[in-house]
């Protein structure tokens, strides 16, 4: 840019402010105070730019940006330490929200109406939901739970009809954690000697390690935090399916680069099943 181009700018600008921004002597030119002041702000703004086009850039290829991921819960013990792990390592400058959400009812919402980009549910929800794409990821048998000082603790697996013996413990949180039990005393045509809904998972456990109860529930890892007071035994001859399957869900319409990069790497870490 010539001289006098560049001083005809210069001169606009001024007239534009209303301010003078350089002192003009037979000597030379000098900043006045408010030709300081801008070129301050300027090029704090220039920095800002580059960091905006930056930031943009590696959003767009899946290395910037946010992620916002529902919880799965007591599931999460069980593989979610290790997949958050990887995916920081391999792209610590995502931003990664974290909400905890029902398992049951709240992932489902929460991904169809984007709260979440990715969410997990039940496999039997995925009949309910539209327009997503899907990932196994944690495969587990339902088991008996119960304290390891009670009488059906020995067995190596416990008979459902045996299970009807003692008072059945029940999430209360959970609506389909009695209708999923109950299932399986149907099919054996034994009703348990009765049912309580605990209000909160700390009385439950509390209950079971008293020995006041047993339960049926997945094999999840949150229950090892426990020891041996409580133990997990398989049903035997269950007489209907006791696998409970988990799946990650992501709207298809909606998958960012970081959604994709996520779920690489759960199909990375493979199905956990127990």
């Amino acid at each position: 840019m010539s001289v006098p181009t560049l001083s005809v700018q210069i001169r606009v600008l001024e007239d534009l402010l209303g301010v003078e921004l350089f002192r003009r002597a037979a000597a030379g030119v000098s900043l006045t105070v408010a030709g300081e002041v801008l070129l301050r702000e300027a090029r704090a703004f220039l920095q800002r730019v580059e960091r905006l086009e930056t930031a943009t850039r590696e959003a767009a290829r899946g290395d910037g940006g946010c992620l916002r991921i529902g919880s799965p819960q007591h599931f999460s013990y069980s593989f979610m330490r290790q997949t958050l792990d990887v995916y920081h390592e391999r792209f610590p400058r995502v931003e990664l929200s974290l909400m905890e959400l029902d398992l049951e009812h709240e992932h489902v919402a929460a991904v169809e109406n984007g709260v979440v980009q990715v969410g997990f549910v039940h496999e039997p929800m995925l009949q309910l939901m539209r327009d997503v794409d899907h990932l196994l990821v944690f495969d587990t048998q339902m088991c008996a739970i119960l304290a390891a000082a009670h009488p059906l603790a020995g067995l190596r697996e416990v008979p459902v009809e045996r299970l009807a013996e003692y008072p059945l413990l029940a999430l209360g949180h959970y609506e389909s954690h009695v209708p999923n039990m109950l299932k399986f005393f149907d099919r054996k045509k034994v009703r348990p000697k009765s049912i309580r809904r605990m209000k909160g998972f700390s009385a439950f456990a509390a209950l079971l390690l008293s020995g006041g109860g047993v339960s049926i529930l997945p094999n999840i890892r949150v229950f090892e935090t426990f020891g041996p007071p409580l133990v997990m035994r398989p049903l035997k001859n269950p007489g209907v399916s006791a696998r409970l399957r988990i799946h990650a869900v992501w709207k298809r319409s909606e998958a960012s680069p970081q959604v994709l990069n996520f779920v690489q790497v759960l199909r990375e870490g493979g199905v956990l099943s127990r």
